[in-house]
Formats: structure tokens, sequence, C-alpha cells
């Protein structure tokens, strides 16, 4: 089905707009990837972008979940384990919605700058990001190697 998919869009000059979860199937079929959480859009861009140098640290826990067909690369990488509280999407946390199982907010910030996350919900913005058609709504985002 994802062939056809692909095959159509090519000879048809098709868009689709693809819901899924399968992050390996979202980069075989799309040419942008939107990621969401709790209902926003916590990163936009290129999805090969995306791919190799996620900014947001929820991109990039959800990239390292994904398996490695190499099983030597396999057992050498280090997956990002999320810890922390699962927010309701109906009474999302003030500020950052990412913020209760941020790993950076958890452990890599200041006190102003965990006040910020606390009360300012980031917007999407293009600054801190390897490519100019890749956004991330991150205060504090760092661009990763593709994990």
């Amino acid at each position: 089905m994802i062939n056809l998919l692909e095959r159509l869009k090519i000879e048809l000059g098709l868009s689709y707009l693809f819901v899924a979860h399968d992050l390996s199937v979202v980069r075989h079929i799309a040419d942008r990837v939107a990621v969401m959480y709790l209902g926003r859009i916590v990163e936009i861009g290129a999805a090969d972008r995306v791919f190799e140098t996620p900014a947001h640290p929820y991109t990039q826990a959800l990239l390292s979940a994904i398996p490695l067909p190499d099983p030597v690369k396999e057992r050498q990488r280090k997956r990002i384990l999320l810890t922390g509280d699962l927010p309701s999407p109906a009474d999302p946390p003030s500020g950052c919605r990412f913020r209760t199982r941020c790993p950076t907010f958890a452990a890599g910030l200041d006190e102003n700058q965990r006040r910020r996350c606390l009360d300012e919900s980031p917007a999407l913005s293009g600054r801190d990001t390897p490519a100019p058609d890749q956004e991330v709504a991150c205060h504090y985002p760092a661009p990763a190697a593709a994990i």
C-alpha cells in the first residue's frame, strides 16, 4: 500500500496528509514532516532534515526508538527514554507542554531557564535549527546528529 501511494504521488503529482505513528513509514513516504506532542506541532521541516538533525527533544526521543537494521549499530546506540508524568491532553501543563518529560528541563537548565519553560509556551521558530526550512517549538533546542 505504501509503495502504491509513493508511485501515485510521483506519477500524478499528488500530495498527501499522512498521519502515522510508524516513523519508518513516514520517512519513506514524506517530503515534509511535522512532529506533534499533545496536539501541537513541536518540529516541522523537510523529512530528511528532521530525521538527520532533530532539534526538539521529543523528536529526538521518537527517532531513538526506531530499530536499526544493523545489529551492531543497534546495540551501540543510546536510546532516549522519556520519564516523568504524561500530561492529560484535556489539561496540558502551563508553558511548554513537553516540560514534564523533557530531559533538558529535568537536568540541563538553570532556574531562570526553567521558569521560562514553566511560564511561556514556545512558538515554532527557525532560530537555532540546522536548516532554514526547519522550525522547532522549544526555548532551548539542541540539534542532534541522527539518532
